[in-house]
């Protein structure tokens, strides 16, 4: 329309071109007039209707004529069927013979009819599952390009391993069984099991002799073997006599997750540790533990024993799966596993740029533990929620229950990973003597947040992990110790620090270098820790840490809640909302190990309002356990010296 315009006003000059454009628009008015519309319908509807009717009366002449055809057919052919048909005797004409039958004049199976035959199956009642969520796949978390690290990253310390000779196991049976003999017990057999570090003697003695008269010979047996680390023992059909080799082998790693019962493993969390004295690769469950506490003199294995245990997690878990809260006092133990933030690390959202997030990633002072520790209750406190949500007691439950698409993501839900707090040394958080009050304040907040969480951790998937190379009494409390059941001890100074540890003597006679006793609360263990290098750390982490080629959605740490700031309401409650007979309340509840609303209101005259709010401040304390149905709660702490510690570190 431009261009005719413009042609117009060069051609014909400005009236005639105005002139033409009034024409156009009068013409463009006429033809979108309802006047012009109604016209043109009418004129088609008109003829649509006479041919219509003209089609009608064609196809109506047409069905006449062929039913006055088919009737004379018909006609024509009985007439046909009637001269060719023989009449039988003495029967006249019309009447039918028995067992005679008519024949059909027309074809009334439709094999010959041609149809197209359209059915509906947009109606099912069976119902179509959609395909599981898969946690490693899913965004933001999953890594549908993550690669787990190769084993070829790792040496097999082929220059470590060691051949005990016969030599020596000749001279150690001849040793055991004159040291025996000169105390008038006599040996009917004497097996040798051996180990990488330490060789067990199974010593069978003759019919009638007391199993406890050998324990007692324990100092002389080790006096005449002039060896370390002899250790008595009682096993099924005899009795063990542990005596360390004369040269130690290293268990590499790359043999302990190359074994089959690592490799094999159903846990949730497997962990290959070591190598048993029974000589069997020692694979436990990180996840049923749920919380491990490794105590030893100062280079006696336990930075190497974390890093085995977390070479073991690394190799096993996705990182959508697993995160893991470092937290490095001596600031130079978890360095390497900085370049794991944005895959395994679980991080507080506070940071204000992306070098003081990678400077924070492992903690390493005493404000960021507490502030650290602290949103790692918060979070224990959200999974809770969510687990009441979904209407199941365990992290397991719930993932699966989420990745069925039984739990809407818009509601909250998502994927929870297992959450691995390792604290290397714990003394270093705890020892405040002659700190300053900020700091003694910041210390009990530390043990508080670590009693919560290895009193309810377990089911939220948040498990801890606790060394110290301090075994005292000040530092490994009852409370701890009562919710810390799976312990390692390596080699101790004293049989007091071995007491402390596991309970029992016998980390005293260790000999080092990894040798240590597992106790998974009821026999002592002993086994020689796998060996990992800083170069091998190294190449893993590197390894994990450079898959960054995909989305960004899928390289972000863990963020943890924030934690509480200080003025607000704690995680036990302040001093002045607790009810004024919550220390009454504790000590029954303690005494009696039952956790119960109704003994509280019978015992101390309580309301029923005012039972359930104490018994709500006290599952805070983490005296009680969640609730659970009309069953009364689970006591968490058993004696009273440890609800008094929990009591004054309330205050």
């Amino acid at each position: 329309g431009k261009q005719v315009i413009a042609w117009s006003y060069n051609l014909f000059k400005p009236v005639v071109t105005g002139i033409l454009v009034l024409l156009l628009v009068a013409v463009y008015l006429f033809f979108s007039s309802k006047t012009f519309t109604s016209w043109v319908y009418n004129l088609g509807a008109s003829k649509k209707k006479k041919a219509s009717s003209e089609y009608q009366r064609e196809e109506t002449d047409e069905e006449s004529a062929k039913l006055e055809s088919e009737k004379e057919d018909g006609k024509k052919k009985r007439e046909k069927r009637s001269l060719f048909r023989r009449k039988p005797a003495g029967k006249e004409d019309g009447e039918m013979v028995a067992g005679e039958e008519l024949e059909a004049e027309e074809s009334e199976t439709g094999d010959d009819i041609d149809i197209e035959v359209v059915k509906d199956d947009t109606l099912d009642a069976e119902i179509k599952e959609l395909e599981p969520i898969d946690n490693r796949l899913d965004p933001p978390d999953g890594l549908p390009n993550y690669k787990f690290p190769s084993i070829d990253l790792l040496d097999n310390h082929s220059s470590g391993k060691r051949e005990v000779s016969d030599q020596e196991l000749g001279r150690n049976n001849n040793k055991i069984r004159a040291a025996l003999l000169t105390y008038g017990i006599e040996v009917t057999d004497v097996k040798a099991i051996i180990g990488p570090t330490v060789t067990l003697y199974k010593v069978i003695p003759a019919p009638g002799v007391k199993i406890s008269n050998i324990k007692k010979l324990h100092e002389d047996i080790a006096l005449s073997l002039k060896a370390r680390g002899v250790r008595i023992v009682n096993l099924p059909d005899c009795v063990g006599i542990e005596v360390a080799n004369d040269t130690p082998s290293i268990v590499s790693l790359k043999s302990l997750l190359n074994s089959a019962n690592f490799r094999d493993s159903n846990y949730e969390m497997p962990v290959a540790i070591g190598y048993t004295i029974t000589q069997e690769v020692k694979v436990f469950d990180l996840a049923d533990a749920p919380h491990l506490l490794i105590a030893g003199a100062t280079k006696q294995g336990k930075s190497v024993c974390l890093n085995v245990i977390i070479s073991s997690l690394l190799y096993r878990k996705h990182p959508s799966e697993l995160k893991f809260v470092f937290i490095d006092p001596k600031m130079v133990e978890f360095s390497a596993y900085n370049r794991l933030l944005y895959h395994y690390l679980a991080v507080l959202p506070n940071a204000e740029g992306e070098e003081e997030e990678k400077k924070k990633a492992i903690v390493k002072t005493l404000e960021d533990a507490e502030q650290r520790l602290s949103s790692l209750c918060t979070e224990m406190d959200e999974r809770y929620k969510l687990l009441s949500e979904a209407g199941v007691n365990k992290i397991t439950s719930y993932n699966e229950k989420y990745k069925a698409r039984k739990l809407r993501p818009d509601q909250g839900h998502r994927y929870l990973p297992y959450i691995v707090t390792i604290v290397d040394e714990y003394a270093d958080l705890t020892m405040t003597t002659g700190s300053s009050p900020e700091k003694r304040k910041a210390s009990k907040s530390i043990t508080n947040s670590i009693v919560r969480l290895a009193q309810k951790g377990r089911a939220a998937g948040i498990h801890v992990i606790l060394a110290t190379q301090r075994p005292s009494v000040d530092v490994i409390s009852g409370i701890i110790k009562s919710n810390f059941p799976m312990r390692i001890a390596f080699r101790v100074a004293s049989r007091i620090d071995s007491q402390t540890i596991l309970d029992s003597p016998g980390a005293e006679k260790l000999i080092g270098k990894g040798d240590m006793l597992w106790s998974a609360g009821i026999d002592n263990e002993r086994i020689q820790c796998g060996f990992v290098s800083g170069k091998e750390i190294d190449a893993i982490t590197k390894f994990i840490g450079e898959q960054t080629g995909y989305k960004k959605s899928y390289n972000t740490p863990y963020y943890l809640p924030e934690a509480r700031e200080a003025g607000q309401s704690g995680e036990f409650g302040e001093v002045g909302e607790r009810d004024e007979r919550f220390m009454e309340a504790a000590q029954l509840v303690v005494t009696t190990q039952r956790g119960s609303t109704s003994d509280l209101q019978r015992r101390l005259g309580m309301g029923y309002a005012r039972a359930g709010r104490v018994m709500d401040q006290l599952e805070k304390a983490g005296i009680v356990g969640p609730q659970d149905g009309s069953r009364p709660r689970s006591v968490l702490i058993s004696k009273l010296e440890d609800l008094e510690t929990i009591l004054e570190n309330l205050e």
